[in-house]
């Protein structure tokens, strides 16, 4: 069943349990809403539908008005604030990219479904916001099937897959330190040296770091390290106690962990478990 919930700071939340690769979220005055720099395990994508704000995406920076749209890799380390006390309103989307690497190989008449992250974090492209509110509506109304709400977010898909067509090339050195945050991901649990994470890009050091802040907006350590409290959190949710996951996710020390999620969360794990 489709549901959506009302929040303060006049937002809307909506997600459906028979669409599980996509939430949105609608706001329409974003002036209390400040984001600390964080990244999704989805693809994200933000339609401004009203105002400006700062945006921020690895080490691009800019302000974004009505009529853009912003592109958020899964890692992308990114944040959005308003500017001074200036109203904006925006949809967000969050996308499952397992789901969207099958859409964009269909609509490139490709055989890999790999999700192919996207090189532009920003465009102004006011036909696109427009699809993208005409979606966010028609994904809230009851009235709508599941195969209809399905077929529109497709649609909205292949839209904005066009408008990024000129971002779709990349360069050898991005797809290594991809595969290098694939290793991570791989072994966040574990020591992972400098040289290891040389060794798995096949990249000197130096070049390493500067080409994964880059693509990620951090350091390679402290990819591994928002890693492992993305995982400590799903522990924590599924009732683990605090002992256990520190352990589970590499910390030897209970108390470094905590630390370690409160700075990333403004949560202690107790907090967040309960």
């Amino acid at each position: 069943m489709s549901r959506t919930f009302q929040q303060p700071a006049q937002q809307v939340f909506w997600r459906d349990p028979a669409l599980p690769f996509i939430e949105a979220r609608h706001v329409t005055d974003g002036r209390e809403l400040h984001y600390g720099r964080h990244w999704h395990e989805t693809h994200s994508i933000g339609v401004i539908t009203g105002g400006r704000s700062t945006y921020v995406n690895g080490t691009h920076a800019e302000v974004v008005e009505q009529g853009a749209v912003v592109v958020v890799n899964p890692g992308d380390v990114h944040g959005c604030n308003p500017v001074a006390d200036a109203p904006w309103s925006y949809v967000m989307f969050y996308i499952d990219p397992a789901w969207l690497g099958r859409v964009q190989a269909g609509l490139r008449g490709a055989a890999d479904t790999t999700f192919r992250p996207y090189d532009v974090p920003a465009v102004h492209v006011p036909h696109v916001v427009d699809a993208g509110v005409h979606l966010f509506a028609l994904l809230a109304d009851a009235q709508c099937s599941v195969a209809e709400r399905e077929a529109a977010v497709v649609d909205f898909v292949a839209l904005l897959d066009g408008a990024l067509a000129p971002g779709r090339r990349r360069a050898a050195a991005a797809e290594k330190v991809e595969r290098l945050a694939d290793y991570i991901d791989a072994h966040f649990a574990q020591p992972l040296p400098l040289q290891d994470l040389c060794n798995a890009a096949q990249l000197s050091g130096s070049y390493l770091i500067r080409a994964f802040k880059k693509r990620y907006g951090v350091a390679p350590h402290e990819y591994q390290t928002n890693r492992r409290i993305q995982y400590a959190k799903a522990r924590l949710r599924d009732g683990a106690s605090l002992a256990q996951v520190a352990l589970d996710v590499g910390f030897s020390d209970q108390a470094h962990f905590q630390r370690v999620f409160k700075r990333m969360t403004a949560a202690t794990p107790g907090q967040y478990r309960d």
